[in-house]
């Protein structure tokens, strides 16, 4: 987690690359087993009712049943993510910074150029922080899971969960999304038993 802490906020995710591999893997089911800390972003998906232009601030759904009662959260549609700030109403409505597919890295290659979609598209709830793998940038060098080697001169298993996390005021008033950091440690032999587990949010505007 400190090594999380030391690092830009840009950079803290995991290429979804890496976890698709270790999720089909012999190791799957161990991995996905944390369910409070695995997600999916398939967990919630509907489809557009209407065409989208590349500056359109609604997107018109044919359901929200699945996805959260109040923003923010993100969606993909294609291969545009969008924060949607209210969704209140159908069709909701969308928050911009900067412009459409520009959100929080500031990167608007890695989240997607705004673009138009068709009607029938799929809209999909984005709940994995996904960052590529390093080798262009922002990237992350962090790995779904990985075998160490502790103090004891034993090994570990450390996995690794990065997700989008909504947080709310004490009058459950909805703020920015954060990105939730989640670490669990086991024996590296089945069946995998763990040793630990620790979480900790980091928001864009503190790094931590």
């Amino acid at each position: 987690m400190e090594n999380f802490r030391a690092i830009k906020y840009e950079a803290i995710g995991l290429a979804t690359s890496n976890v698709t591999s270790v999720v089909g893997g012999t190791y799957g089911s161990t991995y996905t087993g944390q369910t409070a800390f695995y997600k999916t972003d398939s967990a919630a998906t509907t489809t557009l009712t209407s065409a989208m232009t590349t500056s359109q601030l609604t997107i018109p759904v044919a359901s929200g049943t699945g996805f959260p009662s109040t923003g923010p959260f993100l969606v993909k549609i294609d291969s545009e993510v969008i924060l949607v700030n209210d969704r209140t109403t159908t069709p909701w409505t969308v928050r911009v910074v900067g412009e459409r597919g520009y959100l929080y890295d500031r990167d608007s290659s890695y989240y997607g150029a705004a673009a138009a979609h068709s009607a029938g598209a799929t809209v999909s709830w984005v709940q994995r922080v996904d960052v590529k793998a390093c080798g262009s940038t922002p990237c992350t060098n962090a790995v779904a899971t990985k075998t160490v080697t502790g103090a004891d001169g034993r090994s570990y298993k450390v996995d690794t969960y990065i997700t989008w996390r909504q947080i709310t005021n004490s009058g459950t008033t909805a703020g920015r999304l954060v990105k939730l950091v989640s670490v669990v440690v086991r024996d590296n032999a089945s069946p995998y038993r763990v040793w630990a587990r620790v979480s900790a949010s980091f928001d864009e505007g503190t790094g931590s």
